[in-house]
């Protein structure tokens, strides 16, 4: 298998018009930039988007995957049902991403078949199926919420040894950057939530891994965010020697960070 595209997509609800409505103007750019990086995944025509979500439920040792063979999601919680997805599973991925996880020591644990997809899949899938003009499947997991930083490689170790040479595959790390950019967000002002926002940002533009992997454990817990080990996940199965990494847009107007990056193969990579 091969990625060919991957991404960083913040997850607000209010993105969506029959949720946002007017409010939506301000978070322009944003929603700019993410129809930006659903069309440049589209033209690679890839077989299967891999989303990892921090919404989705949490398993303290390990990483739950999505397991039906049907995958369904609607807007519901947020009041607007109608906005809703159903698309193919690619299972196939999924026993290879467990069976190959155990040999390293990650557990991956099935969902139960009826599980619904949660916002942080959803929101970056209505961009993508906004744009679609073929058929493409997903893979959804969570993020792993307890495996040491300097550990993170071992996913790259997993990728690598999945037997499936012929699948072109893109990766999407749903998360919002930190929750206490203003007096007025969700957890308040905190200093450390621009400070965290500004350090991945600079690692990511610096194409730095390092930079990004060493963010102080107490910076990261003061900003409150929720993309930090989906970013993590991304740069280590698309690593910055192989790929280039481009910010399309950040902006906080709610008191949290939405943070949209591009993530594409280089020449002869």
């Amino acid at each position: 298998m091969k990625f060919l595209i991957g991404g960083i997509s913040p997850h607000p609800p209010l993105l969506i018009p029959e949720i946002g409505g007017l409010e939506r103007k301000y978070v322009k750019k944003t929603d700019e930039s993410l129809f930006i990086l659903a069309e440049k995944i589209i033209k690679q025509r890839v077989e299967t988007i891999l989303f990892m979500s921090p919404h989705s439920p949490f398993i303290r040792d390990g990483i739950t995957i999505f397991s039906g063979d049907t995958l369904y999601g609607d807007f519901s919680q947020f009041g607007a049902s109608e906005v809703c997805f159903e698309y193919k599973n690619d299972i196939e991925l999924v026993d290879s991403i467990i069976n190959i996880g155990k040999n390293f020591g990650i557990k991956f644990y099935k969902l139960p078949p009826d599980y619904t997809l949660d916002h942080g899949i959803l929101v970056p899938l209505y961009y993508l199926d906004k744009l679609k003009d073929y058929e493409f499947k997903i893979v959804c997991m969570s993020q792993h919420f307890t495996l040491d930083r300097d550990k993170f490689k071992i996913f790259k170790e997993i990728f690598n040894e999945i037997d499936l040479p012929d699948k072109r595959i893109a990766f999407i790390a749903s998360g919002d950057m930190s929750h206490r950019l203003l007096s007025t967000g969700p957890y308040g002002f905190h200093p450390s939530g621009p400070k965290f926002d500004n350090l991945v940002i600079e690692a990511i533009k610096n194409e730095n891994f390092e930079d990004l992997l060493s963010i102080p454990e107490n910076l990261i817990e003061e900003a409150s965010e929720c993309g930090y080990r989906s970013i993590l996940t991304l740069f280590t199965l698309m690593p910055f020697d192989e790929f280039k990494a481009e910010i399309l847009s950040y902006e906080g107007p709610f008191g949290v960070g939405y943070l949209v990056c591009i993530v594409e193969r280089r020449e002869n990579a």
